[in-house]
């Protein structure tokens, strides 16, 4: 029997989601599958009160510097787009006007993304702030997969996680990391053990689909194995007897 060591927080709850929806019709055919669904739903309701930024049990020094790359990136990105328009010929005076007050009001400088953690945090929410007067304006303007307001959207985001991430005492988040690394270890456990019986369920009723164990697993023996190999498995799915 394949078993479950490598996954994540993130690969369950992603797995977990995967097997109560798309593969949870699989599951209740199995009568055992019908006893674990709820001890599942129940691991992954609890998943969701682990805050998405120390699911992964990083360090906070490291949460900060991931979180301040995004916000600077995002921020480039304004800043440049902008320049782009500042310089475009024969614009209109209108659309120049609404790039000059995204400017003004979000990114005026470079230099302010080489600032503190805590002065980016604090101008995070200035900008928030701002952000209901710009929406007209940002929605002007098109970028991948939406408009300017977007990217600014984030760019707040990423700086307010700044603030969040400096608020949280340390030993706080070292004893959320633990609580994350628990609940991890006993889904992991519950999944496997689930397997177990549902395999001798499988073995002790011919009426049942002989890759039925597939069926049910499958997703998640994907991200397992992700987890091994380092290569993104493709989009869920359930597999063919």
């Amino acid at each position: 029997m394949r078993r479950f060591q490598m996954l994540t927080l993130g690969d369950l709850k992603q797995g977990l989601d995967d097997l109560l929806t798309t593969r949870q019709a699989a599951l209740a055919l199995t009568r055992v599958g019908k006893a674990y669904e709820d001890l599942l739903k129940q691991k992954r309701a609890q998943m969701d009160a682990v805050p998405n930024e120390l699911g992964g049990g990083k360090p906070v020094p490291e949460l900060l510097a991931t979180t301040d790359a995004e916000h600077d990136g995002y921020g480039t990105a304004i800043y440049y787009l902008t320049e782009a328009y500042l310089h475009l010929p024969n614009i209109d005076t209108d659309v120049l006007e609404a790039i000059m007050h995204i400017r003004a009001s979000l990114i005026p400088s470079l230099e302010q993304l080489r600032d503190s953690y805590a002065d980016e945090a604090e101008a995070a929410l200035r900008r928030k702030s701002a952000l209901p007067a710009l929406a007209a304006d940002l929605m002007r303007v098109p970028v991948v997969g939406g408009s300017l307001q977007n990217w600014a959207t984030a760019f707040v985001e990423a700086g307010a996680r700044l603030q969040k991430l400096l608020e949280q005492p340390e030993d706080d988040g070292a004893t959320q990391r633990k609580e994350a690394q628990r609940l991890r270890v006993e889904t992991i456990g519950l999944l496997n053990h689930a397997r177990t019986v549902i395999l001798d369920e499988i073995a002790s009723r011919p009426t049942l689909p002989r890759h039925l164990d597939t069926q049910i697993f499958g997703y998640l023996d994907d991200l397992e194995k992700f987890r091994s190999t380092n290569a993104r498995p493709s989009a869920p799915g359930i597999e063919e007897t």
